[in-house]
């Protein structure tokens, strides 16, 4: 008996740690609730986040598409006809890019009751905790142990390698000097770099014709796209965004007064990429030849600023 009790205790528990539930009552009668299928998870690590919304029959709902912060990942997942939504309710794919401790932000949902009055109601904030990757129990993980090193005898072989190098070196050195007395050739002028937005374009159309959309070889499309628009990024705002993870490209667009306008856009786009490549999310063609077209308007509207900071100097100067 004690033990079935037990068994019941413990499923509980676990039911509890891996789902979080939210709710925010509304005084017409409209409730928000959020829930979350994890509430520990490490980074990187997708999740789900379904919002339920109950009130008076007839209310219709309009849930926003992302609702996240710097931290917290939060993209609504459209309803197909092989997974259509039940009305009143909204499923959102998460991912967690902190340390430490995180939470889902708060979740507003736009609602209209059937009388025309109208109202936003949103969910409590779903507390998270970012677990760390290093197995349970080890509280102090430390490299395999090496071998102590081993003496090596010097003997006949090692007096012969030697001189052996010796002679090498000599006769390196003689060619050397034989080398520099030979007239100096002329260097061939140096290729001409290509233009970070001619670059860009044609990398893209490279990518559009490959195929990969076609065979719904989405993660190594969206690998490509990012590396494309981040090195054009990295060439003309000059700083390492190649290196830079999506957390800190966000935040050097956000006040880089170039690049800064697009920054909803570039965050779509590697928020996107991010879901396909980390978390094996899928996606469809639709999106990826969306999110293809946004990289070109990014040049294109970048290379647009350029030239018109251009025609204002070369006016200013004259």
């Amino acid at each position: 008996m004690r033990r079935g009790l037990l068994v019941v205790t413990l499923m509980s528990a676990m039911t509890v740690a891996l789902t979080a539930a939210a709710q925010a009552p509304d005084a017409s009668g409209v409730r928000i609730e959020a829930r979350a299928s994890a509430t520990e998870v490490t980074v990187g690590q997708s999740f789900t986040v379904e919002v339920t919304a109950q009130g008076p029959a007839g209310t219709t709902w309009t849930f926003p598409d992302r609702p996240g912060t710097e931290q917290v990942d939060l993209e609504l997942v459209p309803a197909t006809p092989e997974t259509p939504s039940k009305p009143g309710t909204a499923t959102y794919r998460g991912a967690v890019f902190a340390l430490g401790e995180a939470q889902v932000p708060a979740i507003a949902v736009q609602y209209r009751l059937p009388g025309g009055q109208a109202g936003t109601a949103s969910t409590e904030p779903v507390a998270l905790r970012i677990a760390s990757v290093i197995p349970k129990g080890e509280t102090e993980p430390r490299p395999a142990d090496l071998r102590p090193p081993v003496k090596l005898p010097i003997g006949t072989a090692f007096w012969v390698a030697l001189g052996l190098a010796v002679v090498a070196i000599a006769a390196l050195v003689a060619w050397l000097v034989r080398r520099r007395r030979k007239p100096v050739e002329t260097a061939a002028p140096a290729v001409p770099e290509t233009p970070p937005e001619v670059e860009a374009r044609a990398a893209l159309d490279q990518l559009a014709a490959s195929g990969l959309v076609e065979r719904e070889e989405y993660r190594a499309f969206y690998i490509e796209l990012a590396v494309i628009a981040k090195r054009y990024l990295e060439r003309r705002l000059g700083e390492p965004v190649l290196e830079m993870t999506s957390a800190e490209v966000a935040a050097l667009l956000r006040d880089h007064p170039l690049a800064g306008p697009h920054l909803p856009v570039m965050r779509d786009l590697m928020s996107a990429a991010d879901w396909v490549k980390f978390a094996h999310g899928s996606a469809q063609a639709e999106a990826a030849r969306r999110h293809l077209a946004s990289a070109r308007g990014i040049v294109a509207a970048v290379e647009e600023t350029l030239q018109a900071q251009d025609r204002v100097a070369r006016e200013a100067a004259a």
